[in-house]
């Protein structure tokens, strides 16, 4: 017993130290790069909670205007919001109290120490199953190791909990298996019941097990009615909490989804397959774990073929359980396709653990390795496995926390960094109403603000021009988004309001109560150019991957030819130019420009270190155009801090689809922020 505690203790320590090398550099991360909006709308109830003194039962985040059941169109003035069963954004919420902050790490050590114990138990429970220390590990390490579940394994997501609940359950349910008593089956309804209540989908694994369990009634291989009233007040306190759900919802709304949303046709659904297949299937599991599922399927046929089959039958029930779950998987899905097409935190709701169980079964059919320091070899391969795909999930983890300047979710944390502070300089205080727009995830500004508000979160003029019509004190708008969002849109907002102050990123507005004009320039607080660049295409100097050709309307015009099989054409490397950015910068593009067919063209200002991005954006062009119609365009671009002096500045016309493109009178001005 002494030596059992010992290794598992060892084990618990190797999980703690695999999952701390991951997490740890993020752990004080704000929700950015992927879900952001998912992500930051449950740390807005965990700081809900921490605002309304702790009330479980008042769950409430900072926006006013409600996203069901009237989509962001109608303010309630109450941040009051139903959500399911938020105690994973509750206990957070009770140890910011304790500590006395409302930082991200608070949460984020929380959700990871969750899931340390969620991958233990799954150990002890795959000890169980395969009847070997060493299968086990490999079933743990596959499951650390899913790129998806690495990037949310530290994050704000109920789905890790409930993950981590539902495997403590299972092995709670094999200790009753076992013949361990009918206390453990109890202990297994209740962690499928905490699993439940805070994400539904978990659902899935405890039908599938009362759908086992009821078998071995039927062949008198376990008894009803002791465990009954279990079940039924599991179900009770289930189905209480969703009913105190709708009765919040329908008083209050709600900023959470809770209505099916199936592909409307054959058609979508196949659509969405091909989007899940091409754009998600590596993030679901990496290239050495599709292998080893497809190695284990192999070797399982060739074992039963061969009759090499393990001798103890007791895994068999546990095969009937993973079934019942992936048909209870598979049916959900159809429910929900259109959540899959882009939320991949989904495929961990449903997929991700009967995976998990399916290569531990695999491995507990096949038998125990016969020849002479069998199961040395395979501690070697499973170390080696950890070694590689530990390698290929960190390169996965880098990659999706590039930002891009199109991500503006992310872009929106960014942008209201230090906005309380700014607020709080400029006369505004926390009793005051916000309204932000545009809000990319309506949650994130007010996160960063520290205080509650309105978000306008549609495209449209009629949503700008709604949200002016409503009750608030200020108005913010972030100054990278301002001319897409917000000018481009609605111009007739230089009119409405007016600028009481601006950082690097913001901008803060009150009611305009006068009929003085202002230009957009000043509007914005861009002064002077420090840096002026032009490009007339009169002669071929500095020109990179563009013809000069005459002007066909005008004989002495020289202009900039971009063929058809030149992708990257009319390039610029402003890096030596413009100096180190050490603070962000404007960049002010006007150009002329003609497109010969309706493919598509666009504008990419990026930094870069040789291929690897730190910042880019793009700017369409064809849809600001008309074909074989000269168009001349403004656009205002802000460049973010270069975080390395050795990023390059770039700029050049994109053309991957054949376009060809006439170009003249190129101007780049450049702005201190």
């Amino acid at each position: 017993m002494k030596k059992r505690r010992i290794r598992n203790s060892i084990v618990l320590l190797l999980i703690t130290a695999i999952t701390a090398i991951f997490q740890l550099k993020y752990v004080n991360e704000f929700p950015g790069y992927t879900h952001t909006w998912a992500q930051n709308d449950r740390l807005a109830l965990a700081n809900g909670f921490v605002r309304n003194d702790l009330n479980f039962f008042k769950p409430q985040n900072y926006i006013l205007n409600h996203q069901f059941p009237s989509n962001w169109a109608e303010p309630s003035y109450s941040t009051v919001t139903a959500v399911e069963f938020p105690i994973h954004d509750y206990v957070p919420a009770i140890f910011m109290k304790i500590f006395g902050t409302n930082e991200t790490w608070v949460f984020h050590a929380y959700i990871l120490l969750y899931s340390i114990v969620g991958f233990f138990f799954l150990y002890l429970l795959m000890e169980k199953i395969t009847g070997s220390k060493v299968k086990a590990a490999l079933v743990v390490l596959f499951a650390i190791m899913s790129p998806v579940y690495t990037f949310y394994q530290g994050g704000f997501l109920p789905t890790i909990p409930s993950i981590a609940n539902t495997i403590i359950a299972f092995y709670c349910y094999a200790l009753y298996f076992e013949g361990g008593g009918k206390k453990w089956f109890k202990w297994a309804l209740f962690f499928f019941t905490l699993a439940t209540l805070a994400r539904f989908t978990f659902v899935i694994p405890y039908f599938a097990l009362l759908g086992f369990e009821l078998i071995r009634i039927f062949q008198k291989k376990a008894k009803f009615w002791p465990n009954i009233t279990g079940v039924v007040v599991s179900f009770m306190v289930v189905f209480a909490a969703q009913f105190y759900n709708s009765t919040i919802r329908a008083k209050y709304g709600s900023d959470f989804l809770s209505e099916l949303l199936p592909a409307d046709n054959v058609e979508e659904m196949k659509n969405i397959l091909n989007h899940m297949w091409e754009n998600l299937v590596l993030a679901y599991f990496s290239g050495k774990q599709y292998f080893l599922i497809f190695l284990l399927g192999v070797l399982v046929i060739i074992s039963l073929l061969i009759r090499q089959r393990n001798s103890d039958r007791s895994f068999v029930g546990w095969w009937l359980i993973c079934l019942f779950w992936l048909i209870g998987t598979c049916l959900f899905w159809f429910a929900m396709t259109k959540q899959f097409v882009a939320h991949d935190y989904y495929f961990l709701d449903t997929f991700y653990l009967p995976i998990v169980f399916f290569v531990g079964l695999c491995l507990s059919i096949l038998p125990k390795p016969q020849w002479y320091f069998g199961e040395l070899i395979m501690a070697l391969f499973v170390a080696y496995f950890g070694i590689v795909s530990f390698r290929e999930d960190s390169e996965f983890q880098k990659q999706r926390r590039v930002f891009v300047a199109n991500d503006h979710f992310t872009g929106s944390g960014i942008n209201f960094t230090g906005s309380d502070e700014f607020l709080t300089e400029s006369g505004v205080s926390r009793e005051d109403t916000i309204l932000v727009m545009h809000a990319y995830g309506p949650n994130i500004p007010f996160i960063k603000m520290n205080r509650v508000g309105l978000a306008v979160v549609g495209h449209n003029p009629d949503d700008i021009d709604r949200g002016l019509n409503w009750k608030w004190d200020y108005v913010v708008f972030q100054r990278p988004y301002f001319m897409e969002d917000v000018y481009a849109i609605y111009p007739d907002i230089l009119n409405r309001v007016e600028s009481i102050a601006t950082n690097e990123n913001l901008i803060l507005c009150k009611r305009k109560q006068d009929t003085v004009s202002q230009s957009l320039m000043d509007f914005m607080n861009i002064k002077n150019p420090y840096k002026i660049i032009k490009t007339n295409f009169e002669t071929e100097d500095s020109l990179k991957y563009v013809g000069i050709v005459k002007d066909p309307s005008k004989e002495k015009n020289r202009i900039g030819y971009i063929g058809e099989n030149e992708v990257y054409g009319f390039s610029h490397d402003f890096t030596k130019q413009v100096g180190p950015d050490t603070k962000p910068r404007v960049l002010k593009i006007k150009g002329k420009f003609l497109r010969q067919n309706d493919n598509q063209i666009g504008i990419i200002i990026a930094y870069s270190q040789g291929n690897e991005l730190s910042f880019y954006q793009t700017i369409d062009l064809t849809s600001l155009s008309k074909s074989n119609e000269w168009t001349e365009k403004e656009f205002i671009v802000f460049l973010p801090q270069r975080k390395s002096k050795k990023d390059k500045l770039s700029f050049y016309i994109h053309n991957a689809s054949k376009n060809v493109v006439l170009l003249d009178d190129f101007e780049f001005q450049f702005y201190r922020n």
